[in-house]
């Protein structure tokens, strides 16, 4: 279960002759006594309460201990938080809301770049999956997304991706993410990935993967990264192998090199499906400005100095906590089910702040028959104003949390940026986002 390379005759022995939990059976083989089999169950039925998976490959069976692995990293996590830290973590969280976020990533990185970070960490509070619910008490949408930070290189996309989530002990950066869940995937293979995914059925972990472009080098990968991107049911075969078919339930946050020029960009990756993958993610373009070459060079400076490091110190922990109790207790893990989970109330009039917004654009976009992007960004949009209004989960004790409103205008301000980068930098952006401000 560990994963650890370990003499299996040891461990019986130890079990045996230390702990009295299992006896050398006549005839050969080994028993559990009857009187210590109740507690044995139930400590194997929160390692693998539905029993042990069949897996296809010899690849997924290895990743299914990588999988036990971190959902023990995570146990233990929130086993040390509620016992040591819970206090401290509600007091934390009847503060912390949205606009608090906002202010700390902001005094961390300045009024440009934070945005990257306040999407990465976003995503983790989205990766609960919260139902959204309108106040009839039908279903609209859920939290859980997936993120694409792309663009030119040198931008601070794997920062905000990789170091920011995980932490980065040379960098003196501070993990924020939620421990155990984000599978980190450098130098793997998207054949790979399919493979090891089967291990991941019917959990809710996150893919981070720095270079997203390599993965298309491979061909025909367009399709299952789809069907895995939609919760869908992914199977794959080779001459050599066939892998599911398999439910896969995870997310991805990504990021990749484009060709950006003057207005608009261009993806380098040949595969001219691709746009597929684009419309199935959340994205963000990174345009390496004047404006913002200077605050990644402060930003550095400041990384450098400690002085970020310090400033981390004071409340990445508390931001970890908060955001790993909340992923606990919306998923309904063991160790949390004190707390009862919470949905997330949707508006009318959140939904009519991203309709002006989207006739701000239409009212400044030129003559044309075709929109250059679809209907999936309005949802994207609400998807991430209501995940980031789980930073507010412990305000109030109501069950259902109301969409908060910086959260809302944020997912405005996204919502254009990105219909902007899509329309070619066609409409005057800044004049639309000067106009939204104002509604």
């Amino acid at each position: 279960i560990a994963g650890e390379r370990v003499h299996p005759a040891r461990i019986l022995a130890e079990l045996r002759d230390r702990w009295e939990l299992v006896w050398e059976a006549r005839g050969g083989g080994w028993t559990v006594p009857e009187e210590v089999r109740p507690a044995v169950e139930e400590a194997l039925a929160e390692y693998a309460p539905a029993g042990l998976p069949r897996l296809s490959t010899r690849q997924a069976e290895e990743e299914y201990l990588e999988v036990l692995r971190r959902e023990e990293e995570l146990r233990a996590y929130l086993e040390a938080l509620l016992r040591e830290r819970l206090d401290d973590v509600l007091r934390f969280g009847e503060r912390f809301s949205p606009s608090a976020l906002v202010e700390y990533l902001v005094d961390l990185f300045g009024p440009v770049i934070f945005f990257d970070e306040l999407l990465t960490l976003t995503q983790q509070y989205s990766l609960s999956d919260t139902p959204v619910v309108t106040e009839e008490g039908h279903r609209a949408l859920s939290t859980g997304f997936n993120l694409a930070l792309f663009g030119e290189p040198g931008t601070g996309k794997t920062f905000a991706t990789k170091d920011f989530i995980l932490g980065n002990e040379k960098l003196g950066v501070l993990p924020h993410g939620i421990p155990g869940i984000n599978r980190y995937c450098g130098g793997m293979t998207p054949a790979m990935f399919i493979a090891i995914g089967e291990a991941y059925v019917g959990r809710r972990f996150n893919f981070i993967i720095t270079e997203f472009n390599d993965w298309f080098k491979y061909r025909g990968m367009v399709e299952p990264l789809k069907l895995a991107m939609e919760g869908g049911v992914i199977s794959y075969e080779t001459k050599a192998y066939k892998v599911g078919p398999y439910k896969f339930d995870s997310f991805f946050s990504v990021n990749y090199n484009t060709k950006v020029y003057e207005r608009g960009y261009e993806v380098t990756v040949n595969d001219p499906n691709f746009n597929a993958i684009e419309d199935r993610m959340l994205c963000r373009l990174h345009r390496l400005t004047k404006e913002k070459y200077r605050e990644l060079a402060e930003s550095q400076k400041r990384l450098m100095l400690g002085i970020t490091t310090r400033k981390m110190a004071e409340k990445a922990p508390l931001i970890r906590d908060h955001v790993t109790l909340v992923y606990a207790i919306q998923t309904q893990h063991p160790l949390a089910r004190r707390f009862k989970p919470k949905r997330v109330l949707l508006r009318e009039g959140d939904v009519e702040l991203i309709e002006k917004a989207r006739e701000l654009i239409f009212e400044h976009l030129p003559p044309s028959g075709v929109l250059p992007f679809s209907m999936r960004l309005e949802r994207r949009a609400l998807q991430l104003a209501a995940a980031l209004s789980l930073t507010s989960y412990f305000q109030r004790g109501e069950e259902v949390i109301e969409m908060d409103r910086e959260a809302v205008k944020l997912a405005a301000r996204f919502y254009v940026e990105e219909a902007w980068v899509r329309a070619q930098e066609s409409f005057p952006l800044q004049e639309v986002l000067l106009k939204l401000q104002s509604l």
